[in-house]
């Protein structure tokens, strides 16, 4: 089975202060995007259960370390819970994973969760284990914090999928994310062609999180007004609630994605917005002029960065 895995962006990241468990709470809405890894699932008749991963990327690991291996663990346990009787008759037991990547790795668009999404998925169709799309949202929780978005979002977008699934009310492809941004009510998304750029240069989010605590946030989104003027279809209003906090740390501490955001507003005239992207590195531009866009997509590319044009879907 062959499933479009989906880059996400941040149109907004709120984040409190740090809980008892050491994770902040968030309240951040996220958009899906047409950027997207091809990730393509086979299983194959085999004596026991056993997991290969192959990546045209090298700098991916294949083993436990990447969060697609372990979404593939979890859909074992779940398919011997599921087909107890069964687990030991198949022979259907091989997971054969291809990650052919096209989103940047470690830059803050979820690539890696929607990896692992793309597997919780297919696993579900080819075993026939006829879960929900909440069902499946709770498997990725136990994966990572946008490991259900992206399970979302790729039941909105992939017609391969089975149609209970992709007929879900909660197959979308942007949501309000609250909580440990886990707890995902759908948003009206968002419309427009969006740039993506990615410095060369690596941030860690446990980092970004944890400098917060020490940062002077004075100016937060109002996601319930972002929400709104989704819903209304209002660029010029949704525009001033696009913020995210996490810039108070990242852009101050990694200057090279200050410096990127800078660049791209002093250069990208026609952008609505210019935003960071989770924790960072990567930075996007927001256009609702598709000239526009591809004519800036050019100049930034001549520069030597890594940059991807796609649509918020």
């Amino acid at each position: 089975m062959h499933i479009n895995s989906y880059a996400k962006i941040n149109l907004s990241l709120d984040a409190g202060d740090v809980m008892e468990n050491g994770m902040h709470p968030v309240d951040m809405i996220m958009q899906q995007t047409t950027l997207c890894d091809d990730v393509i699932v086979d299983v194959q008749e085999s004596d026991s259960f056993s997991i290969l991963i192959k990546t045209n990327n090298t700098s991916i690991p294949t083993d436990s370390a990447n969060i697609a291996f372990r979404a593939a663990e979890r859909m074992i346990e779940k398919y011997q819970e599921i087909k107890s009787e069964e687990a030991e008759a198949t022979k259907e037991k091989m997971i054969c994973i291809f990650i052919e990547k096209h989103i940047p790795v470690a830059a803050g668009l979820a690539g890696g969760s929607g990896n692992a999404a793309a597997v919780i998925h297919a696993l579900n169709a080819i075993w026939e284990l006829d879960l929900s799309l909440s069902e499946l949202c709770d498997i990725g929780k136990t994966l990572g914090s946008d490991v259900p978005f992206c399970i979302m979002g790729q039941a909105k977008e992939n017609k391969r999928l089975p149609r209970k699934v992709r007929d879900d009310k909660l197959a979308v492809s942007c949501a309000r994310a609250r909580g440990t941004g886990t707890e995902l009510t759908p948003v009206t998304p968002l419309r427009a062609y969006i740039i993506i750029v990615k410095p060369d240069i690596e941030v860690s989010t446990a980092e970004v999180y944890r400098g917060i605590d020490s940062c002077n946030i004075t100016v937060r989104p109002n996601n319930d007004i972002l929400e709104e003027k989704l819903k209304c279809h209002s660029m010029i209003g949704a525009v001033p609630e696009m913020i995210n906090v996490l810039e108070n740390y990242t852009l101050n501490e990694y200057p090279k994605v200050g410096e990127l955001k800078d660049l791209m507003k002093e250069k990208m005239t026609g952008a609505r917005c210019v935003l960071m992207s989770g924790s960072g590195p990567s930075v996007f531009a927001i256009f609702d002029d598709e000239l526009a866009a591809i004519e800036d997509f050019k100049e930034i590319k001549y520069l030597g960065y890594e940059v991807h044009l796609c649509k918020a879907k």
